[in-house]
């Protein structure tokens, strides 16, 4: 056997390690991946470690952040730039992807913007393990979903779908009925919705229940019954048990936080 060939084969790979290594620290941070996601409009990239604390980012990430900088935001943890009620969610999911060491994909969520609009975002987190097969960390992107003919491109009949669900969320509706819209069967019906958006169609009703609800919970005097009524969400207690688990707050205390006018607060 040539074992000669085998050491030679080995020094070189030694060497790519030592040089990889000096490569990689030669560097200023926020030269290697960071960058290239902020060339993809509307996508952003996190890194933090097993405390939470963001360890690298995107500067569009540090910007929605309401960061000037990436070094604004580096060190910190969720909780010091969003409602403790979203951060519970985001901490929950960091630590699920932590202990499992198995990534979450696509996980599409209705989540309130500092102003209190809401932006759907899809969200994927990976785990980062040690040399000693440790998960010390996690990485994410998440991205704003656009409502565009691109995100319609594989499946035109979801647009006919979701428009209708729009025009007529206040109503009840069946999945049949939003089927037939789309000419599809309840069941591809149910797979559609779970490769664009990893939710079932009642789920996407109630998000944009949701919405709406929460529209009108900053921008008008309508009573919480009432909204949940024009809203398509029955009654005060659906509407609350939706907003808990959806939002992981009430909508009184949606209200409270994010009125246009402070005195709307019953």
């Amino acid at each position: 056997m040539n074992f000669g060939f085998v050491d030679v084969i080995q020094d070189s790979q030694v060497d790519f390690e030592n040089e990889r290594l000096l490569f990689l620290q030669s560097l200023q941070s926020g030269q290697f991946f960071e960058n290239l996601f902020d060339c993809v409009p509307g996508v952003f990239y996190f890194v933090k470690n097993k405390k939470g604390q963001f360890i690298a980012c995107s500067l569009g990430f540090a910007k929605a952040l309401s960061c000037q900088s990436v070094e604004d935001l580096l060190g910190k943890t969720d909780y010091d730039f969003t409602p403790n009620f979203l951060a519970d969610g985001f901490v929950a999911d960091d630590r699920k992807v932590l202990e499992s060491k198995k990534p979450i994909y696509n996980k599409v969520e209705l989540v309130p913007t500092s102003t209190g609009s809401l932006d759907w975002l899809s969200t994927s987190k990976i785990p980062l393990i040690s040399k000693q097969g440790e998960a010390v960390g996690i990485a994410g992107i998440t991205r704003i979903l656009l409502d565009s003919e691109a995100f319609y491109s594989n499946s035109p009949e979801m647009r006919e779908i979701i428009q209708y669900i729009r025009d007529h969320f206040s109503e009840k509706i069946s999945m049949a009925e939003t089927a037939s819209i789309g000419n599809v069967s309840v069941s591809t019906q149910e797979r559609l919705f779970k490769s664009t958006f990893n939710i079932t169609p009642n789920m996407f009703l109630r998000k944009i229940r949701l919405n709406a609800a929460c529209a009108h919970l900053r921008n008008s005097d309508l009573s919480i019954p009432k909204i949940a009524v024009q809203c398509g969400l029955n009654d005060q207690t659906n509407m609350t048990r939706a907003f808990r688990i959806e939002l992981k707050i009430t909508p009184l205390q949606y209200r409270k936080r994010f009125s246009q006018n402070k005195e709307r607060e019953k």
